[in-house]
């Protein structure tokens, strides 16, 4: 059976919201597991960090007009400090997002001219780069929060796209409109039942459900979105940030 790779974030849910599993196995990891799972052909696709796709284009089929995007933030991809980010020494980067890391390191240096050290564990950090879930609950305990998503949105006035729904370009053929269907489908089951107060998520109220999913994300990848992945690349090549 073929294997797509789910990562079992907030943010993913509506696009997994309501999928008909008979044709394929959901496999769940956070972005970083996906993208090595892709590399050893352990599954044939997957909604994954952005960058794995803008790296490796010819390995991949990108599965039109699906992505997470932020709208201008993002809310749950930041980077939480102790002080003012110009002044940060020692900033850890959370290892569950390639593309996530790549933006911080350019938001920090080049945009913020700090050049802080990069250290392996929270603890020995004045600043931290988390995602997901993990980056909700721990966003009001740091006295400075940066959007990574509202940070690109005030340099370039675009939409930041985190992830992709990428398949492996020997993939069988049907799943790329298989995967958009199911995408679908579940989206609009899931903005549905938002809407109508039949969803209920335990950790998180009703008003930040509708919050979060209205202002932060969107899952389309039209041409803002595609000028935006363009632009980055570019930026990763420029500043040798790869």
């Amino acid at each position: 059976m073929v294997k797509i790779g789910r990562v079992r974030y907030l943010n993913t849910l509506p696009l997994f919201y309501a999928w008909d599993e008979s044709r394929v196995k959901l496999v769940e990891g956070v972005p970083s597991e996906l993208v090595k799972m892709l590399r050893e052909n352990l599954i044939q696709g997957g909604i994954v960090s952005s960058i794995e796709y803008l790296l490796k284009e010819e390995e991949y089929r990108l599965v039109p007009n699906i992505s997470i995007s932020s709208r201008i933030k993002a809310c749950s991809v930041v980077i939480l400090s102790k002080k003012p980010i110009h002044s940060i020494n020692k900033l850890y980067l959370t290892q569950d997002s390639m593309t996530s890391q790549a933006l911080a390191l350019y938001i920090v240096r080049r945009v913020y001219k700090a050049n802080p050290d990069i250290v392996k564990t929270r603890e020995e950090a004045d600043a931290v780069l988390l995602i997901g879930d993990e980056a909700l609950k721990e966003a009001n305990r740091w006295p400075y929060l940066y959007d990574l998503g509202e940070e690109w949105y005030k340099l370039y006035k675009l939409p930041f796209v985190f992830a992709l729904f990428i398949v492996k370009k020997w993939a069988p053929q049907w799943l790329d409109e298989y995967i958009e269907g199911q995408c679908k489908a579940s989206k609009e089951k899931f903005f549905k039942d938002l809407e109508e107060g039949k969803l209920h998520i335990e950790g998180y109220t009703d008003t930040f459900l509708k919050q979060y999913f209205s202002e932060c994300l969107h899952y389309e990848l039209n041409t803002a979105e595609r000028e935006s992945l363009k632009l980055f690349k570019e930026i990763l090549i420029k500043e040798n940030i790869l």
